[in-house]
Formats: C-alpha cells, sequence, structure tokens
C-alpha cells in the first residue's frame, strides 16, 4: 500500500488531506502536525487584538478530519530524502512514498538587532494569545506604575497581517481603555515600516483609504522609516529611539526552518517548485503554501504567500498525487485569484476583487467574513461551523 505523509494542517495540508480522501485511494495517508488542532491563520490578527475568541477560529483535530485520514501529532524535524523519511521530535521516523509539506510559516527577523529577544510576533495561535495578554498586562500595570510607556504600542512593519491587527486593535482600546478606566486619548499606537510605501497589491485610491483610517484612528504610521535595532522598550531608528512596553513585529515571514535543515535549495525557507507543484529532482515530493514558491506566469518572481492560494495549492498537490496511483496525467497548478481583502476591525475595509473592481466600508469587511467562513466551511463542513459558533454575526 502507498504511504503518502502530509506535514501540517494548516491551509494547504487540511486542504490536501480532504482531496486525497475523497479520491478513495489504495494508499495509507496521515496528516502530521504539531498541534491537536487546526486555526484560521486569516484571523490572528483579531485574536492578537482581542476581538475574537480562539473558538471561533480553531478545528480540532482528529475530530474534524474526513475518514481515511490518519493522525498523528507530532514536530517535524527533517525530511529524509535519499531514505523517504520523516524524521520526528522524540519519535520514530515515517516512511513516505508521496510527501506533502506543507509546514507554515515563522516570523522574520531580518538581522534586526534585538528583534527576536524583544519583539512579539503574530504568527501562530500561540503567539497572537501573548500579544494579546501582553498589552492587557501594560495596561494593568498602568494603574500602579503610571508610566506612559505601559500605554505606548509601536507595531514593527506595515505588512498586511500588520495592518489588519491595528484594524482590530482600534476596535477595542475603547473598552480596554474604559475597562482599566484610563483615558483613551493617552494611549498611542504607531507603525513603523521601512519601506515608503504599503499594501502595493491596491491602488492609490484604496492604500490611501487605509492611511486616512489609520489617521483617523489616531494610528501613526511612520514610513521610510527603516529600523536598526529593538531594545526591551524601545524601537531605534536613524532619525530617534521610540519607546514603548509593548513592541511587535510584523516585518515579515519566512518558510518552516524544517526546509534549511533538510537541505533543500530554498530562500528564506521557500522552495522554487515546478508547475506541478514538486521538487525538480523528486516528483514525489510536493511542497505547499508557505515554504513553497511557485513562479507567476510570465513573470521571475513568484506568487506571494496567502490564504487562498495555499488552498489551491493544496488540491492541486492532492490531485497530482491521486493522478499518479490512477496512472492518469499530472496537471499543472493554475492559480485563480479570487481577490484581496483588508479588513479592518469588524465594520471596515478595502478589497480588491474579480479583476479590479474596489470596494471599501462595511461592504468590504462582511465580504472578510464571508471568505473566512467560506474557507472553513470548505475544509470541515457546516456541521463543524456551527458547533464553534462562527455564526453568531448573522
Amino acid at each position: 500500500m502507498t504511504d503518502i505523509l502530509i506535514l501540517g494542517a494548516g491551509y494547504a495540508g487540511l486542504r490536501a488531506a480532504k482531496i486525497l480522501a475523497k479520491k478513495k485511494l489504495n494508499a495509507n495517508i496521515t496528516l502530521i502536525n504539531r498541534n491537536d488542532y487546526h486555526y484560521e491563520t486569516t484571523a490572528l490578527a483579531s485574536i492578537a487584538a482581542g476581538t475574537l475568541k480562539t473558538n471561533k477560529v480553531v478545528l480540532p483535530l482528529p475530530a474534524n478530519l474526513p475518514a481515511g485520514i490518519h493522525f498523528k501529532q507530532a514536530t517535524v524535524t527533517k525530511i529524509d530524502r535519499p531514505n523517504q523519511q520523516v524524521l520526528l521530535a522524540d519519535e520514530a521516523p515515517l516512511h513516505y512514498d508521496y510527501l506533502i509539506v506543507a509546514l507554515g510559516l515563522v516570523s522574520e527577523d531580518y538581522g534586526v538587532p534585538g528583534a527576536k529577544e524583544y519583539a512579539m510576533p503574530i504568527v501562530s495561535l500561540d503567539t497572537a494569545l501573548a500579544v494579546k495578554q501582553h498589552v492587557e498586562k501594560q495596561f494593568q500595570n498602568y494603574q500602579k506604575s503610571q508610566d506612559p510607556d505601559d500605554l505606548k504600542i509601536i507595531v514593527c512593519g506595515a505588512w498586511f497581517s500588520a495592518l489588519e491587527y491595528l484594524g482590530a486593535l482600534a476596535a477595542r482600546l475603547p473598552k480596554l481603555a474604559a475597562h482599566y478606566n484610563i483615558p483613551l486619548d493617552q494611549i498611542s499606537v504607531q507603525c513603523i515600516e521601512a519601506k515608503d510605501n504599503i499594501l502595493p497589491m491596491f491602488d492609490d485610491q484604496l492604500t490611501n483609504y487605509v492611511k486616512d483610517w489609520l489617521a483617523k484612528h489616531h494610528i501613526v504610521l511612520r514610513t521610510g522609516t527603516p529600523i536598526k535595532e529593538v531594545q526591551a522598550n524601545a524601537v531605534i531608528t536613524d532619525e530617534q529611539t521610540y519607546t514603548a512596553n509593548t513592541i511587535i513585529w510584523t516585518t515579515g515571514v519566512s518558510g518552516s526552518p524544517v526546509i534549511s535543515a533538510s537541505g533543500l535549495e530554498n530562500r528564506r525557507n521557500r522552495v522554487m517548485v515546478t508547475d506541478e507543484l514538486c521538487l525538480e529532482d523528486d516528483k514525489s515530493v510536493f511542497l505547499i503554501g508557505d515554504v513553497a514558491a511557485v513562479r507567476m506566469p510570465g513573470k521571475p518572481f513568484p506568487y506571494p504567500a496567502t490564504g487562498q492560494i495555499a488552498f489551491q495549492m493544496g488540491v492541486c498537490a492532492a490531485n497530482n498525487i491521486a493522478a499518479d496511483l490512477n496512472h492518469e496525467p499530472r496537471k499543472d497548478f493554475e492559480f485563480n485569484d479570487l481577490g484581496t481583502v483588508l479588513a479592518l476591525g469588524d465594520r471596515d475595509g478595502v478589497a480588491k476583487v474579480f479583476g479590479e473592481h474596489k470596494l471599501h466600508g462595511y461592504l468590504a469587511s462582511a465580504l472578510k467574513r464571508v471568505i473566512d467562513d467560506r474557507s472553513l466551511i470548505e475544509q470541515s463542513g457546516l456541521k463543524a461551523m456551527f458547533a464553534h459558533g462562527r455564526f453568531d454575526f448573522l
């Protein structure tokens, strides 16, 4: 019997498992994940801000896996391709005939001194909860300390996830201020970004809408300001030092370090794969999601890593493995871009959908919720959606 291993239960890995289960293959399919749950990565900003509870974004595993998929909770340390094995921490290696690598991402500090030690990333459920708890602790501490830095929050980097966090945070701050009896105008939030521009996926109209929204909510955006160093309670740039007792790092991400540990040629732990999503020199190993780079047609650079592309890559990789086992031809990956939506809290946002159609305001934020719920439905089904209370906004 053919052994198929899937590493990682994020968007890509979980989707691949579901597609393979539908194929009714003569194969032993095992999904390996560090945690016994799947979570919606696109909701981490809201978890970190405290506007969404974890039960809204978590699906327990293996309870929500389709029949025919075995689940193993373990930490992957290395892929041993010569022996067709996956090495696990404190566990015996597992053999594979086909391998789908969907191990996700980690925070990227770009070598900035102090970033890893003193700044908090938002790249997993645990890190998002840590940010939420830290902000609340600083606000609580202010009642005794009266230290203005307890009420200062610096977000380093203006990436997509950073702006969604700032949007959710702006919605939460009035409630936090009231709870801790803090004047709202004493809370300081700023975002420091090295590049001159933000949100390259949007045009100037939508980008300016986001900038105006941030200003209206008293969030200072500093672009063209590279960060030189992060200290315990400060961010240092060329121009000045900004102090705060909450420093959040959202400058970018890279793929799982397992990629480098496995000796795969990569750039920031993303591997350039073929059009079939496998390795050029090993057709049995597929890489999808945040650890994979797929060149855009006619372009010298790959698609950006997003939830929707990970979802579609999971489908393609699973279909190509099934094609091999059924003695059918493989198909190349074709990305169907459904658009991009940036939420600014739960009542505002911007979107580019169906080509160049633009939305902003409440309609964009509503579309974001529809997209997130559709993703969960396709991953787990309506039963799980109702069980986890995802429809209570309707």
